[in-house]
């Protein structure tokens, strides 16, 4: 698992993606691990063959339902053109506290261009239209517009095997934001979504998803550009 930080704008690390025409880059913040997006039902079977082997016993109980969902969660995800999905451990800068969430990245291609702001005001039109009530802002970062949407869900609570057993139609409340940033063309748009069982640490993230959006790139970083290493 990732080291444990207070959540923080992005590192230097850049993860590139590319359709073979398109590629975006991104820049990932510390503390988070990569799940795998490929090969994924070959990735849960060798890790629940090393559950199986080296797991405590209430480890080996809790695997076959965790690595189930996961393995559900990670496949919907990549059919809905995720990129990037993480899972983070951070330090509450509040409290010192240990709080958990994900980070799941998506590309969404539209056919022609079109102006960026237009893209933007209607994907929050429709999120308006089917009553999805948060706080929505439009902010210009840098040399792009972005859109934001913050919210809390209230979400069933699963109960794992081994621990109590909820009421039925409990649920916990999940803070999520959402950065939504359109290609200068307004044909691609890349959407970066926070969440986190820990509803009240949630503000918190806000400077990282703002960090990630900012630093988005539809163009190669400056190191990997072969014009700009000739040009020094």
């Amino acid at each position: 698992m990732a080291e444990t930080t207070e959540p923080s704008v992005p590192s230097r690390a850049v993860a590139g993606w590319s359709d073979g025409e398109s590629p975006v880059w991104l820049s990932i913040p510390e503390g988070y691990a990569e799940l795998p997006l490929d090969d994924i039902p070959e990735t849960i079977e060798a890790t629940r063959q090393l559950v199986t082997e080296l797991g405590t016993p209430d480890q080996r109980q809790a695997a076959a339902f965790v690595l189930s969902s996961l393995n559900v969660f990670l496949t919907t995800l990549a059919e809905r053109n995720a990129i990037y999905v993480g899972l983070g451990r951070h330090q509450s800068a509040l409290n010192g506290q240990l709080i958990t969430s994900s980070l799941v990245v998506t590309v969404l291609d539209f056919p022609g261009e079109r102006n960026p702001r237009l893209v933007l005001r209607d994907l929050l039109v429709a999120k308006a239209r089917a009553h999805e009530h948060g706080q929505a802002d439009i902010l210009d970062l840098e040399d792009r517009p972005a859109a934001f949407f913050e919210h809390t869900l209230s979400l069933p609570n699963p109960a794992l095997p081994g621990q109590h057993v909820l009421a039925e139609g409990a649920e916990v409340p999940v803070w999520q934001l959402e950065a939504f940033v359109p290609s200068p063309g307004g044909d691609r748009l890349v959407t970066f979504e926070v969440s986190t069982p820990f509803a009240e640490h949630g503000p918190q993230y806000r400077a990282m998803v703002v960090a990630m959006a900012a630093r988005l790139s539809f163009q190669p970083p400056a190191a990997d550009d072969p014009l700009a290493a000739l040009l020094g």
